[in-house]
């Protein structure tokens, strides 16, 4: 609805021409009232209307300079006049002022509300207008980033581009690659049961992140999945990235749903050199990935080692960390003793060997629940980190992890016997305690288990979530308690473990196929 002021200096005229229009015909709606020009202005700034019907000659400011004073500081309002005198100086002014139409007094409601419908016409002309060139722009803008991508992407995966071409096609699209660096930032989800679905939301929050960080730069993000993407930083070499790096990961770590990692290339002025400021990054990453405590790493921090060395460390991590997460012993040894053997071929640097100790030491111990480390890995068989890598001796660090690794594998269920007597303990636990806390991490502390491990061991095994396992448990329990006792809805929620009788009636319902009443119902 339009909002309209009227501005005369008889206030008869103004209550008559509130009265005399039917406003919320015409969509519109008598906002405020003036005496004169100068109390318009001041009324106007509060108000904000759409419209003015203002008559043309008051004391203090008459409606001519009122109109010059809101086509130069209001130019969206709409002005109408009203005036006993056509006159042709009157109207060369008002056109200059762009007053939409003048009413001839004494004024008839139909002549009003023409005047009013033309300048309803106009305020939808340039809304409409105003919203086109929004959307052009924002198309316009859109392409642009668009294009810049497509460039970009060209460049990483080092399509044949010529110089020439590039540097075009640089100033076409406005892009400064005189002095960038390449980041790549990878995503992982904290929650063991996370849906694919979200990851991607999640790296759009990492970007988003990172461009407020590094806002004094120009970032361009180039996608690669749904769980990493490159980002190309146009930043002279002299710009602290590493430190807006790790304050994007520290925002990041304060959200419990996904952690993040970056590489970070070295310094370029050559576009066409991108596509190696990549692969740095990519390298950059994965150590930051498997170093300990660092989640962020520039490439000029990592030791000098091969970039194929590397992939294949990396590349035997991943397979023994499936190995380690399925308990296949033989399988897990074997890597670990083939990845001891390849870095000694490879001349590793111990330092390097140690880093590659504390990861696979921190991986082992995730999987088990621990309140308080330091006294759990003392006290009992698993050998504390210190003592592990304590030796600056590569064979005594391989003898050392692959000890550990058993023991580990020991705790976690080495084999498909403990695996079922693990999942055999929490079924029998939650039978007898369906009505108390059955949270995630109160059942991995049962059985000594870390939640997100026992989370994913009883998928496996069972085939379900272990939260829609004790939702059955619960609902089979309310149905007893329904069909044996006469207690209340309420009563019988809170009996089997859920305080929310509204949520236990969804959960009922959803399960059972019909509402807790109607289920006594159908028993008697």
């Amino acid at each position: 609805m339009l909002k309209v002021m009227i501005v005369d200096n008889e206030a008869a005229i103004r209550k008559g021409l509130i009265h005399c229009i039917r406003w919320e015909t015409l969509d519109c709606a008598v906002a405020a009232q003036a005496e004169d020009g100068i109390d318009a202005l001041e009324q106007v700034a509060h108000i904000t209307p759409d419209i003015v019907i203002s008559d043309i000659r008051m004391p203090g400011m008459d409606g001519l300079e009122l109109a010059r004073r809101l086509s130069a500081e209001y130019p969206h309002i709409k002005v109408i006049i009203l005036t006993g005198f056509p006159d042709f100086e009157y109207a060369q002014r008002a056109i200059e002022y762009r007053v939409v139409d003048f009413v001839l007094k004494p004024t008839s409601v139909d002549s009003l509300t023409k005047a009013i419908e033309k300048a309803k016409a106009r305020i939808a002309e340039e809304r409409s207008s105003q919203e086109l060139q929004q959307a052009l722009l924002s198309q316009s803008e859109q392409t642009l980033r668009l294009e810049r991508g497509m460039l970009l992407h060209d460049l990483i995966r080092q399509v044949d581009l010529s110089h020439l071409f590039v540097l075009n096609r640089m100033a076409q699209l406005g892009l400064d690659l005189t002095s960038f660096y390449v980041l790549r930032l990878d995503i992982a989800p904290l929650g063991p049961e996370d849906d694919e679905s979200n990851f991607l939301s999640y790296l759009r929050q990492s970007q988003e992140v990172l461009s407020d960080c590094m806002s004094e730069y120009p970032v361009h993000f180039v996608p690669r999945g749904d769980q990493m993407c490159y980002a190309v930083v146009c930043a002279p070499e002299s710009a602290a990235l590493e430190g807006l790096c790790a304050e994007t990961v520290d925002i990041i770590g304060s959200l419990p749903r996904f952690s993040l990692s970056i590489g970070i290339s070295s310094h370029s002025t050559d576009p066409l050199a991108m596509a190696a400021a990549a692969e740095q990054a990519d390298q950059a990453v994965q150590f930051a990935q498997y170093a300990p405590d660092c989640p962020v790493m520039r490439f000029e921090q990592m030791p000098a080692i091969p970039q194929q060395v590397t992939e294949r460390i990396f590349s035997d991590l991943r397979l023994l960390k499936s190995a380690i997460e399925n308990r296949t012993r033989p399988k897990a040894l074997d890597i670990l003793r083939r990845l001891f053997s390849f870095m000694r071929e490879n001349k590793v640097p111990v330092e390097t060997v140690r880093n590659i100790c504390v990861y696979i030491h921190q991986f082992c111990i995730s999987l088990l629940f621990l309140p308080d480390t330091e006294g759990y890995l003392s006290e009992n068989s698993l050998p504390a980190l210190k003592k592990l890598i304590e030796s600056g001796a590569p064979e005594t660090l391989e003898q050392n992890m692959l000890s550990f690794v058993e023991q580990m594998l020991d705790r976690t269920g080495g084999d498909t016997a403990d695996a079922d007597g693990l999942i055999h303990t929490v079924k029998a636990y939650i039978a007898q305690h369906y009505a108390e806390d059955l949270s995630l991490e109160n059942l991995a502390g049962q059985v000594y288990l870390s939640p997100s491990y026992l989370s994913k061991l009883f998928k496996r095994e069972v085939g379900e979530n272990l939260s829609t396992y004790v939702q059955g448990v619960r609902i089979e329990q309310a149905k007893t308690l329904l069909r044996t006792t006469g207690l209340k809805t309420y009563e019988v929620a809170e009996r089997v473990g859920i305080s929310d009788p509204v949520y236990f009636s969804r959960i009922f319902k959803k399960l059972t196929g019909v509402k807790p009443k109607d289920f006594r119902r159908e028993e008697i």
